[in-house]
């Protein structure tokens, strides 16, 4: 028997009684998982190198859990018919979020993610897209034994509580078949030992810290030679992985910029989403890291398999602006919407007019405008971090040379923790988009840079988000169509994380209610609640 708390990974190991060519194709085998109160959860078992399969299963719920293998092949012995126990029994109290609460899902309205029990998940994430290369016994940092476990570790301290990453590089040459495959042959021999030696034991640190993986499988063309054969590999993830706190984001840029490929690119992509779709029993939520485009691409709304958007904003080169997400949320509502990658801290933007370092302050301001758009998460990235850049020289590109040691210490990062802050204390998902309470006499204030504003159904909560281009000192600023009720006045400074009132208590008069102007020219949240 073994012994389990919910939502936390149990292995269970098989020994083939047969010997085949290739384990990998050759062979399938399932576990079905019945649990206390009649719930059946069906967990593909993955082959691991030699005679060894695996199964790994998370249980759902309290109690005691049987299971019984069976295979494609009846004659095998090692993988039929045996049977065993799961005891369950409640998590400890000091359980992260995702393993007290449960895996996570699309709220009943479509407008954000939650756990399984029901409560909101806010999605903070930060960006690894080469984690696999990062080191994970070695440090060139000073005061850190791990380049790997020390950013984890850091990010959860933080706040965040998502770790967006991709399985493969996005090196040139033949990055799509190193590592996980055995070189040569192509998507049809996997290679376990890099797994059981390279990913296994990342996969399970962001576990163990209680993040959720937003993981992605490769790029945009590994599905340009053997769509299928690619999707069978995602079969194998979801075998290894999917008893994991998982959120699938299939790849990177998923249709690329050739556009003499995009639509082959876009079907392999979605057949892929399928085959994670039917072998995930967790059903954990489904999105892709889209192309950088205007508007947002929309190759796969309306499909029954996707969960979420995944945005990609960009880096500057072409214009962030809160109408990008709020004409996005109203094309397609009861999806919820994540700004996947937009203006890595410290690294070199991409703008029209020219390239400048990203800083703490550009960070901020797409990301508060996010959610003051309707986004219900935002996913960081440090120069050096999101591709490894061991030192100043080594993953040097036209995007900058910032090594992970000093992208991982931006203080965007820090400032991010305090936005999570800040949006959790406010019963954030019972907030939408609403700028039409807001006036000014200001000309720019009214117009270029109109702040942007949230409201609960009763307006007895407004939170406007005022950027550093918000002007003070020239003209009044005021909301409208309020309830009758007195109202508080509060300053959120998102540099330090501090409340401080910013006015005294007033009453709205005819649904009328004069701002306090901004302490200075710096961006600031302001937050008006009924007393």
């Amino acid at each position: 028997m073994h012994n389990a708390t919910p939502w936390r990974t149990v292995e269970i190991s098989f020994e083939t009684s047969l010997t085949v060519d290739n384990p990998y194709l050759d062979i399938t085998a399932e576990v079905e998982f019945t649990g206390p109160n009649g719930e059946v959860l069906v967990r593909a078992a993955f082959w691991d190198g030699d005679t060894t399969w695996r199964v790994r299963f998370a249980p759902t719920s309290v109690g005691t859990w049987t299971w019984v293998v069976r295979s494609s092949d009846p004659l095998d012995s090692g993988l039929n018919d045996r049977s065993g126990l799961i005891e369950c029994a409640p998590a400890d109290a000091d359980a992260a979020e995702i393993y007290a609460r449960g895996f996570l899902r699309s709220s009943d309205d479509g407008r954000h993610l939650i756990y399984a029990d029901g409560t909101p998940f806010f999605w903070l994430g930060d960006t690894h897209w080469r984690f696999a290369w990062e080191s994970w016994d070695d440090s060139n940092k000073p005061g850190w034994a791990s380049q790997f476990r020390g950013t984890v570790d850091l990010r959860a301290e933080q706040g965040f509580s998502v770790y967006q990453s991709n399985m493969l590089s996005f090196d040139g040459g033949d990055w799509s078949l190193t590592g996980c495959w055995v070189p040569g042959a192509g998507y049809d021999r996997i290679n376990p030992e890099y797994f059981r030696e390279t990913l296994d034991k990342r996969m399970d640190y962001i576990a163990d810290s209680g993040l959720v993986n937003a993981l992605g499988l490769a790029w945009a063309g590994s599905v340009d030679s053997d769509a299928a054969g690619f999707a069978q590999f995602a079969r194998y993830i979801v075998a290894r992985y999917g008893s994991l706190p998982i959120v699938w984001t299939l790849g990177g840029e998923v249709a690329g910029y050739d556009p003499t490929l995009r639509d082959s690119r876009i079907a392999g992509w979605r057949d892929v989403a399928i085959a994670i779709r039917a072998s995930d029993a967790y059903n954990h939520p489904r999105t892709a890291h889209l192309t950088s485009e205007r508007p947002m691409p929309a190759y796969f709304q309306g499909e029954d398999w996707l969960t979420l958007t995944l945005s990609q904003a960009g880096h500057g080169d072409l214009p962030i602006t809160s109408a990008f997400y709020r004409d996005h949320l109203a094309a397609y509502p009861g999806v919820p919407l994540v700004e996947g990658e937009s203006m890595y801290e410290g690294l070199l933007s991409a703008e029209p007019n020219g390239r400048r370092p990203v800083t703490d302050t550009m960070v901020r301001q797409v990301a508060y405008r996010a959610f003051q758009s309707g986004c219900c998460g935002y996913t960081y990235g440090a120069q050096g971090g999101w591709n490894n850049g061991w030192n100043n020289t080594d993953g040097a590109s036209s995007w900058g040379s910032l090594p992970w040691f000093d992208g991982v210490e931006l203080s965007g990062a820090v400032q991010l923790g305090f936005l999570r802050q800040f949006y959790t204390a406010l019963d954030w998902t019972t907030l939408s988009p609403n700028n039409t309470v807001f006036s000014s006499t200001n000309f720019f204030n009214a117009s270029l840079f109109l702040p942007d504003v949230l409201t609960n159904d009763q307006r007895s909560t407004v939170v406007l988000y005022l950027p550093e281009t918000f002007q003070i000192g020239d003209g009044d600023n005021s909301l409208r169509d309020l309830p009758p009720a007195e109202f508080r006045f509060d300053w959120f400074d998102p540099r330090t994380g501090t409340w401080s009132p910013a006015a005294p208590n007033a009453t709205s008069a005819s649904g009328f209610l004069a701002l306090p102007q901004k302490p200075d020219p710096a961006d600031w949240a302001l937050v008006v609640r009924s007393v």
